[in-house]
């Protein structure tokens, strides 16, 4: 048996060396997939988001409040416009993705506590960029309206102390756990990278026994014994080189960049092992539904590509529908990424980690 495994293994190998294909989807594609969405997300906090200004006032409390809008990181003011047709016409161009419009009599209604309306328009059809604008717009408009307020009870109470605690009578106090610095690479590229690399692993395994079962190959290569350690050896080298990159890449997110891995790496790996495996069964029973190579990339492609909307990063979980909560429980990247997030921000035990390992060891 053990001979049979050795000698799948080494064709699988030679094979491997004499397919670009081959070479390409189990190096050189991931990694430049992985560089590919490293180097999108490597900022981590998205900032200076061009927007447009339409300042119909033009008084001192209106250029304040430009100001406290220029100041903010999130926000870059890239036209101080004349008109809200000429500022709209920039958000359909995409050169800007906001309007913020200050209405007419603006400082004068402010002095006369009639609060004017500071309009803002904004492109939601980016949904991420449109709630990180209205998030910075409230909150330089409401710090600007802090400010005259202040200044309007100092000027009665001639007490700086009182006069901002007539403007804040509660303070807040909001202490963020895990993501501390709301960093959009720690939260999507540690999920984005599995996606993908389920994806590539999938493929692999129906592409080394497509082009196999193609050529005609399969009775020659399989023969009539050791069938089950003929294919774990064919199966060996993909299991290797995807776990080995899985691995690298979760030392370069928590090693190399330095974010902080509370619990163990032992168990992430092996849950990663455990992973890969369970994806090249996936692979080959798509298979053997009907030994057509490219009706089982299709059904690969379909299988995996939708993966990362599933796995409860980006939504959560408990709004999912049950359509989607059946979808998500049968990928195993769902389990193991849950284990992953488990391990990075909690440390949990090993023991509340064996019903994943068990789930993952299911398929």
């Amino acid at each position: 048996m053990f001979e049979a495994l050795s000698s799948s293994f080494s064709k699988e190998i030679a094979m491997i060396k004499n397919s670009y294909y081959l070479i390409l989807l189990t190096t050189a594609l991931p990694v430049f997939s992985f560089i590919l969405i490293i180097s999108i997300f490597y900022k981590g906090v998205a900032f200076e988001l061009p927007i447009a200004i339409v300042d119909n006032d033009k008084s001192q409390l209106s250029k304040k409040l430009l100001f406290n809008i220029e100041a903010s990181p999130t926000l870059k003011v890239f036209s101080h416009s004349f008109s809200t047709k000429e500022a709209l016409s920039l958000v359909k161009s995409s050169k800007v993705y906001a309007v913020v419009i200050i209405s007419p009599n603006f400082q004068r209604e402010v002095l006369q506590k009639k609060q004017p309306k500071v309009t803002a328009m904004l492109n939601t059809q980016y949904i991420l960029i449109g709630k990180i604008l209205t998030a910075a717009l409230v909150e330089t408009v409401a710090h600007s309206a802090g400010e005259v307020e202040f200044v309007q009870n100092l000027v009665n109470t001639q007490n700086s102390d009182t006069a901002l605690h007539i403007v804040s009578p509660i303070g807040l106090q909001i202490t963020p756990y895990f993501n501390t610095y709301k960093n959009y690479f720690l939260f999507l590229v540690s999920a984005l990278l599995p996606a993908i690399w389920q994806i590539f692993i999938v493929v692999a395994t129906i592409v080394s026994f497509g082009v196999l079962f193609k050529n005609k190959g399969e009775k020659e290569y399989f023969g009539t014994q050791n069938i089950t350690a003929k294919i774990i050896g064919k199966m060996l080298p993909y299991t290797i080189i995807f776990t080995t990159i899985g691995t690298l890449f979760l030392f370069y997110i928590y090693g190399t960049l330095g974010w902080y891995f509370e619990g163990s790496f032992a168990i992430t790996i092996f849950a990663m092992f455990l992973t890969v495996v369970a994806y090249q069964v996936i692979a080959l029973v798509l298979f053997v539904t009907g030994f057509d190579y490219a009706r089982t990339l299709s059904l690969g492609a379909v299988y995996t590509a939708p993966a990362f909307a599933f796995l409860g990063v980006t939504f959560p979980i408990y709004n999912m529908n049950s359509f989607a909560l059946v979808w998500r429980d049968i990928l195993p990247i769902s389990h193991y990424v849950e284990l992953q997030i488990s391990q990075v921000n909690y440390g949990a035990d090993i023991f509340l980690e064996v019903e994943k390992l068990l789930t993952i060891s299911a398929f």
